[in-house]
C-alpha cells in the first residue's frame, strides 16, 4: 500500500507533466509562429519599455501575493522579455509576493490565530523546529504546492525572513527557468526550447521528490 503522501507526489508530478506535454504537443502540431495573440501580447509588454517592465513587476508581485501561480508569471515574463530577464523578473515578483504575504499575515492575522488556535501554532512551531531551510526548499520544489498557505503560515512563526526568502528563491528557480524558457520558446517560435523546458521540468520534479524522500528517511532514522 502506498501512503497518501506518496500518492500525492505521483499525482502532482503526473498532472504537471501532462500539462506540459499537452502544451508542447500543441506547439508541435500548431507552430508557435502562428500564435499571433501571444506574440502580440509579449511584443506589447516589451515595447512599453522601462515603465511597462515596472508595471509588470508590480502587478506580478501583487498577483503572486494572493496566490496566482508563479509559473504563469514566469511564462508571461519569458514570453515578453526572453529567458534570462524572464527568470529574473518572475523570481523577483514571486519573492516580493512571498514577503508581502508574510508581512500582512504577521501584522493582521498572527495574534488572532495564536489566540484562537494555539494547538495549531504549537504544531507549526514543532514542524519548523528543525531543518527549516530544507523543508521550505522541498515545498518550493513542488510544482503544485500550497504556495499561498505556506506564506501565510510563515507569518505565524519566528522563521527569519531572510532564510525563508533565500530557501524560497532557490526552490523557485528551476520552475521559473522552465516556464520562462517555455514562454521564450513561444516568443521566438523555437520548438527546441519547448522540448528543453519539458526535460528541465522533469529534472526539477525528480530532484524535488528525491529531496523529500531523503528528508523523510533521515527523520525515520533519527527516531
Amino acid at each position: 500500500m502506498h501512503s497518501p503522501s506518496r500518492r500525492y507526489e505521483r499525482y502532482t508530478a503526473a498532472a504537471l507533466m501532462l500539462l506540459l506535454g499537452l502544451i508542447i504537443g500543441l506547439s508541435l502540431v500548431f507552430p508557435p509562429s502562428g500564435w499571433l495573440p501571444l506574440q502580440r501580447w509579449g511584443a506589447a509588454l516589451e515595447s512599453a519599455g522601462a515603465g511597462g517592465l515596472l508595471v509588470f513587476l508590480l502587478l506580478a508581485t501583487l498577483a503572486t501575493s494572493v496566490g496566482l501561480p508563479r509559473q504563469l508569471v514566469a511564462f508571461t515574463a519569458g514570453l515578453a522579455y526572453g529567458v534570462m530577464p524572464g527568470i529574473l523578473l518572475s523570481l523577483l515578483a514571486a519573492l516580493g509576493g512571498c514577503y508581502l504575504t508574510v508581512r500582512v499575515s504577521q501584522a493582521l492575522l498572527s495574534q488572532w490565530v495564536e489566540h484562537r488556535f494555539p494547538a495549531f501554532i504549537r504544531k507549526l512551531d514543532l514542524l519548523l523546529r528543525d531543518d527549516v531551510f530544507l523543508k521550505i526548499l522541498i515545498l518550493r520544489f513542488q510544482p503544485l504546492g500550497t504556495n499561498l498557505i505556506t506564506n501565510v503560515c510563515i507569518g505565524f512563526t519566528a522563521v527569519p525572513h531572510r532564510l525563508f526568502l533565500f530557501a524560497s528563491g532557490l526552490g523557485y528557480l528551476p520552475q521559473m527557468g522552465v516556464f520562462s524558457l517555455l514562454g521564450a520558446g513561444i516568443r521566438v517560435g523555437s520548438q527546441t526550447q519547448l522540448i528543453l523546458s519539458m526535460a528541465l521540468m522533469t529534472l526539477s520534479i525528480v530532484l524535488g521528490i528525491y529531496l523529500l524522500r531523503q528528508h523523510r528517511l533521515r527523520e525515520l532514522q533519527s527516531h
